[in-house]
């Protein structure tokens, strides 16, 4: 972070000092990423919504690279701590499964930002590094974490990994498909029920 004393710092009156944090830039930029992606989120445009000064942004961000930077790294961190809430407990795998499906789905459907999002880093990971890293972070610690449900069904490594992948690929499109339609409970039950189906029976035939 730079000096207290620096013209970038100056520039940004008291009131926007006590009123602003680095997280209100962050979900205001959140909602320019999820309404146009990455080439959508530009400083004076955050500025003019949030109504302060650019200035008041280089009170948090070196500069724009450092805001996308921070972005993506508080994307990640979120996705990774929601893990602990859809995270198998060791009791009955069906239960547990249809349990995380539920959550996954049903709740995931209701959150269209979340996922206009989470499209938007997928979607600029395909020509940024950084963001193609993080995103890779998180596909696999959230394989890893239906393997930790699977292991309990089977022995076999690459059939444990291979019904993960199935599984979290298989969520992901249905979240895509599901996310913001209305009065589609009992779609949303099908394929919760469908998947649990499909991915207990390759794993019963061990």
């Amino acid at each position: 972070m730079s000096d207290p004393q620096s013209p970038k710092r100056r520039g940004r009156s008291a009131s926007e000092k006590t009123q602003l944090t680095r997280d209100d830039w962050l979900d205001a930029a959140a909602g320019e990423v999820a309404a146009g992606g990455f080439s959508q989120l530009r400083v004076l445009t955050l500025s003019k919504k949030l109504g302060v000064t650019r200035g008041s942004f280089y009170w948090h961000f070196r500069d724009h690279e450092d805001l996308v930077v921070s972005f993506l790294d508080r994307w990640r961190d979120r996705r990774l701590h929601e893990l602990q809430y859809w995270k198998p407990q060791g009791g009955d795998v069906e239960t547990e499964l249809r349990q995380i499906l539920e959550l996954l789905l049903t709740d995931a459907s209701r959150n269209i930002r979340r996922l206009q999002v989470e499209l938007a880093v997928r979607d600029y990971a395909r020509r940024n590094d950084y963001a193609a890293g993080l995103v890779a972070e998180v596909d696999g610690a959230r394989i890893r974490q239906n393997c930790t449900l699977f292991e309990r069904l089977s022995r076999d490594p690459q059939r444990i990994e291979d019904l993960s992948l199935l599984l979290y690929v298989a969520t992901i499109g249905s979240q895509v498909v599901l996310t913001g339609r209305k009065g589609e409970e009992d779609t949303i039950k099908r394929i919760e029920d469908l998947m649990a189906r499909i991915v207990l029976g390759e794993m019963g035939t061990d």
